[in-house]
């Protein structure tokens, strides 16, 4: 993956400089502990020009993040828009990713500064994060942080030390990724993503109990509503995904990945004809801006 060359450009504290003139103190907090929020945006290549799907939704919340983290943004949420607009515009790119990170100063303890939070958010062309429609998955033995430990609704930049080790686990083991557990042992989400399953016809996600709040999870579960499929969100275990018809992931990076198998078990339904492929097509449909019947196209 290149994230930049000699080039690129990225955003840093109400400027624009180049990638390669970039520099952080080795003594932030952020580096060091993990305090920090961030998020992922995508921009698409539409008729009108480059479009930041959902935009507004998600600036607002990483200032809500920062927030719930006691961090006072110096920017509005109109602002981070704008700069990020710039910042696609001064890359010359018609599609980015865009990963805006808020990260802390020099502060080598436990006391949170947060008072004047650094703002950095950089671009790069990455087409989709798994390459497959077809991932074979595990479930792994990592389980999501408990919500009594932690913010689990908030993209807290240490959060996903505990997705690298499941995914690392996972991979380690020859599957594409993995699916993780809340602590009561029901199925939760992936890694860095939503997850859903399709049986009779109709489509099952955890609820926002114990997992991430994805945008894309709640876009995929307006659009399925929109389209007139049951979308049932309930705890279920292990037991009943590994006899599902059919299985995706969600996620800004990861859009709509199918799942092709989990824990060796093979979906009853192939891709091309379940409801997470339906559902792909379209939201590909919707970001590109050539289906206007979607209403939170921003």
């Amino acid at each position: 993956m290149m994230y930049h060359n000699d080039k690129s450009i990225l955003f840093f504290n109400g400027t624009f400089k180049k990638v390669t003139d970039f520099h952080i103190s080795p003594f932030n907090q952020t580096l060091h502990y993990g305090y920090g929020v961030f998020d992922g945006v995508r921009a698409y290549n539409t008729a009108q020009g480059p479009h930041i799907f959902k935009v507004r939704r998600h600036f607002e919340r990483l200032i809500s993040c920062a927030e719930k983290m006691g961090i006072t943004m110096p920017y509005s949420v109109q602002d981070m828009i704008n700069y990020a607009y710039e910042l696609i515009e001064l890359n010359n790119m018609k599609e980015a990713y865009i990963r805006p990170l808020v990260l802390m100063d020099k502060n080598m303890t436990l006391r949170a500064e947060a008072e004047k939070p650094n703002v950095l958010m950089t671009c790069w062309k990455w087409n989709r994060y798994f390459e497959s429609n077809h991932l074979n998955v595990m479930v792994s033995s990592w389980r999501r942080p408990h919500p009594r430990t932690t913010f689990v609704d908030t993209k807290i930049v240490g959060h996903y030390t505990n997705a690298i080790f499941a995914t690392r686990e996972a991979n380690s083991k020859g599957f594409d990724e993995a699916i993780m557990l809340d602590v009561e042992g029901y199925v939760a989400q992936g890694p860095g993503c939503s997850f859903f399953y399709e049986k009779g016809g109709k489509l099952f996600t955890p609820p926002t109990h114990n997992i991430f709040p994805g945008i894309t999870r709640l876009t995929l579960i307006e659009i399925a509503r929109q389209m007139g499929i049951d979308v049932v969100e309930k705890l279920f275990g292990v037991e009943e995904i590994i006899e599902a018809d059919g299985a995706f992931f969600t996620g800004t990076a990861t859009e709509v990945a199918g799942i092709a198998s989990i824990n060796g078990h093979k979906m009853k339904i192939d891709w091309e004809d379940s409801i997470g492929h339906l559902l792909h097509n379209r939201y590909k449909r919707i970001v590109s801006g050539k289906d206007t019947n979607y209403l939170e196209y921003f």
